[in-house]
């Protein structure tokens, strides 16, 4: 047999495979090569898993997703644990970033009482409008002054007479 060795290939199960996955993936993870050591599967076999893996669920577009399942999305992870919240990551292939931008999309469109900005446009007509009714309503004052004013002159007239001129 000289100086060669010849390995038997192992059969593993596809629970054993994604038990393994799993450990490896868990963030927080020692590593593939404790996991390796620990269950006497070559660290190259589980990085070979892992690709096979990986390969299986692309991750999707978020352009991909309607708006009633980003919303379905944030809804069934926001109570998961830090585990849970990986693993339906990489089942539904989203990424992290994603949902947190679902959110504050979702929040922003939302957001509890308060008043939409006005155009800037309309903001100035409004302006203008004020003061020209403002002007309306002095207007209308002194208009109403000086008829008040002519009919004293007039009934002042009536009772006294018409002034005499001095010559």
């Amino acid at each position: 047999m000289g100086g060669r060795k010849f390995f038997m290939a192992n059969r593993y199960s596809v629970e054993f495979k994604q038990e393994i996955i799993k450990k490896v993936m868990i963030p927080g993870s020692p590593g593939i090569i404790a996991i390796s050591e620990n269950s006497g599967v070559h660290h190259s076999t589980i990085r070979n898993w892992l690709k096979k893996c990986g390969n299986k669920q692309p991750m999707k577009s978020s352009k991909d997703w309607s708006p009633e399942k980003k919303l379905q999305a944030i809804v069934e992870t926001s109570n998961l644990s830090e585990d849970e919240f990986g693993e339906y990551l990489r089942k539904h292939g989203l990424h992290s970033e994603d949902l947190i931008q679902w959110k504050n999309i979702f929040f922003e469109a939302n957001r509890g009482p308060g008043r939409p900005k006005k155009d800037p446009g309309l903001k100035s007509i409004e302006k203008e409008k004020k003061e020209l009714e403002r002007d309306l309503r002095r207007k209308d004052k002194a208009l109403a002054e000086m008829s008040a004013r002519v009919i004293l002159l007039k009934k002042s007239r009536l009772l006294w007479g018409e002034p005499e001129e001095d010559e």
